[in-house]
């Protein structure tokens, strides 16, 4: 069960940050609020920045209190820094948060939203992250592929951090594709919300 809390935080914050932050976004199309958003003082930057700070709030309080659940109720340990914690947290949920702007200027419909966020988010976090099932058990091209999913190296950050105390030199290339990843995501997702903004 120790071995899987790392796991769980990973497949929550993606779940939180992906599916939450596409969905809430294509509810404002659905609704026919997008126009009023437009023709308002609101900038578009501003308008992503509120959609999604509160689930970065919310994944912060969800983090925090699976591990303290995971401490009390199973025993599992937590050896290295809070502050790194957090910071690889934020990290990876920029990532996500990213991935759901990027859904969300490219489905119509909540439905659609959910059903893209499911297969390009969640699947992948609980599959192909070393979560369930072992990275090293999976077939070599699939090993590889592995390599550019965002929850396989945040999970890598977890277990060092919770489970084996380690220094940041430890998981800093983990850390570093995360913020590179969330730069791209974002910048583009960005771009991509702007231009649907301005059609709508």
């Amino acid at each position: 069960s120790k071995f899987l809390v790392p796991g769980l935080i990973g497949f929550l914050l993606m779940l939180v940050g992906a599916v939450s932050t596409s969905m809430s976004v294509v509810r404002e199309i659905e609704r026919n609020t997008m126009e009023q958003i437009v023709v308002s003082s609101v900038r578009s930057g501003e308008f992503v920045v509120g959609k999604t700070l509160p689930y970065v709030a919310v994944g912060f309080v969800t983090e925090t209190a699976t591990i303290v659940s995971a401490m009390v109720l199973f025993g599992m340990p937590f050896k290295g820094s809070v502050g790194w914690l957090f910071v690889a947290s934020f990290a990876f949920l920029l990532c996500a948060l990213g991935v759901g702007l990027l859904i969300s200027s490219i489905a119509e419909t909540q439905q659609v939203a959910f059903q893209i966020t499911v297969i390009t988010t969640l699947l992948p976090s609980v599959l192909l992250s070393d979560f369930v099932f072992p990275i090293a058990s999976m077939p070599k091209a699939l090993q590889l592929f592995t390599y550019v999913l965002t929850p396989r190296h945040f999970i890598v950050i977890l277990r060092s951090i919770i489970l084996k105390g380690s220094n940041v030199e430890a998981w800093l290339a983990e850390l570093l594709f995360l913020v590179g990843f969330a730069a791209i995501i974002l910048t583009v997702a960005s771009l991509r919300l702007r231009a649907r903004l301005r059609r709508s």
